[in-house]
């Protein structure tokens, strides 16, 4: 008798478990647009100075399992492999430098605007696809840490989908960019 009363013990302890398992009844119209991120000026000062045209140093993109390290100033590329080792080296040309450089100014990075304190965010993470190098600092652009946009930053406006057109044909076009 012992026996049986601890299976049904057990079996109401697991079914009270996972009572919160089940499907809820949301959908997808319960929720804010989880695509779409409105940003507002949030770390650049939006006005130019020599100051800020020399603060990035360089720019690192994820390429495989290796990252190229892309230098503002030369627009020289570099492709680490996953253990930091450099592998090989390619050059933008001088329409893409220009491109680059007209880009990674800190007065054209933009955040998310702030969350209502009471807004429920999912936890999810969204990687960067590129990093911004200001001496020993690193931002990631594209990075979320939440549904909520929490910790995004990108460049502001249609810039960032340019930048990420410039980032994507590094990538794919990186053994063709030989240095003259």
């Amino acid at each position: 008798m012992n026996k049986n009363w601890m299976v049904v013990i057990a079996g109401c302890c697991l079914i009270l478990g996972f009572q919160n398992c089940s499907q809820s009844g949301l959908s997808q119209g319960d929720f804010a647009s989880l695509d779409v991120h409105a940003v507002t000026p949030s770390v650049g000062s939006g006005e130019e100075s020599s100051e800020d045209a020399q603060a990035i140093t360089s720019v690192e993109i994820p390429f495989g399992q290796n990252k190229l390290r892309v230098q503002a100033d030369s627009g020289r590329i570099d492709l680490f492999d996953s253990a930091g080792q450099l592998v090989e080296e390619g050059c933008l040309g001088s329409v893409e430098l220009s491109e680059l450089q007209s880009y990674i100014k800190p007065y054209n990075i933009c955040g998310a605007p702030a969350q209502d304190a009471d807004r429920v965010c999912a936890q999810t993470y969204t990687a960067g696809y590129a990093s911004l190098v200001m001496g020993q600092q690193r931002m990631n652009l594209g990075e979320m840490f939440d549904s909520c946009g929490s910790g995004y930053k990108d460049l502001c406006g249609d810039q960032a989908q340019s930048f990420r057109g410039l980032v994507a044909y590094m990538q794919k076009n990186f053994y063709s960019l030989n240095c003259q």
